[in-house]
Formats: C-alpha cells, sequence, structure tokens
C-alpha cells in the first residue's frame, strides 16, 4: 500500500489502546486477561505511537527488513519510555500503576494522534515538492 492510499484508521485506534487496556485492569478480575492486556499494551503501543510520530522524518524507505525493524524499534521505545514513566513516579514518590498507565496511555493518544497530523503534513510537503519540480521542468526559461 502506498503512503498516499494508507488507511488512516489504525492511528486513532492506536490512540485508544492505553485507555483499553486502563479500563480491562479496573473491569477484569486479576488474572490472565488483565495481566496479558496490560503486558501487551506496555511492550508494544507506546513504542509504534513514538514511532509513528517520527517515521515521516525518516524519508522513504524501500528495504526488506523494514517491518522486522519496526518491530524491534517500538519494542524498544515502548520499554524505554515505561522505564522513563516509571522512574519519574518514582523519583518524585508517588509511583502507582494506575498513574503510570494513565501516562503512559496519555503519550500513546498524543503520539498517534500526532502521528496523524506529522503524516499529513510530510504527504502534503512532498506533493508540493513533487508540483514545484514538474513545474520547474516545464519552465522554459
Amino acid at each position: 500500500m502506498t503512503p498516499s492510499n494508507r488507511p488512516s484508521w489504525p492511528m486513532p485506534l492506536l490512540a485508544l489502546t492505553g485507555w483499553l487496556a486502563l479500563l480491562v485492569t479496573h473491569v477484569a478480575d486479576p488474572g490472565f486477561l488483565r495481566v496479558t492486556v496490560t503486558i501487551v499494551f506496555m511492550l508494544t503501543c507506546p513504542g509504534a505511537a513514538v514511532l509513528a510520530l517520527a517515521r515521516p522524518l525518516f524519508g522513504r524507505r524501500d528495504h526488506a527488513g523494514d517491518a522486522t525493524e519496526s518491530t524491534a524499534l517500538a519494542l524498544a521505545l515502548s520499554v524505554a519510555i515505561g522505564m522513563i514513566v516509571s522512574e519519574a513516579f518514582f523519583m518524585s514518590g508517588t509511583f502507582t500503576t494506575d498513574r503510570a498507565m494513565i501516562a503512559l496511555a496519555s503519550i500513546t493518544t498524543v503520539a498517534a494522534l500526532g502521528a496523524l497530523l506529522t503524516g499529513r503534513l510530510a504527504r502534503r510537503s512532498r506533493r508540493d515538492a513533487r508540483r514545484r519540480a514538474v513545474a520547474g521542468s516545464t519552465d522554459p526559461s
């Protein structure tokens, strides 16, 4: 799928994942579902959202390892963001699981919705550059 016809629904869905994980931690009984949903969110979503926010800055990528590379980078970013959030709460003496989950959900939401904006701006910039290049190549002067 090319960037111009890529669907935009994954970013709002990613923005909701933290709040859904927080809901599951309050509604579900302590057990498999609660632990699984929380761990999957904490290991994937914050990093994926931050990576999506930064992706337009990387430019065009045309190599086969992109999916594996993105997965590894999202995992590493998620762990790093989780460590920074928990350290901030521990250093201030205010750590609770709810506060950490709310902070991670907020970071994920802001980054995912920001990715929509940066993606649109990057596409508009590339489109304008192509138009200028076409206009410049047809200019007789």
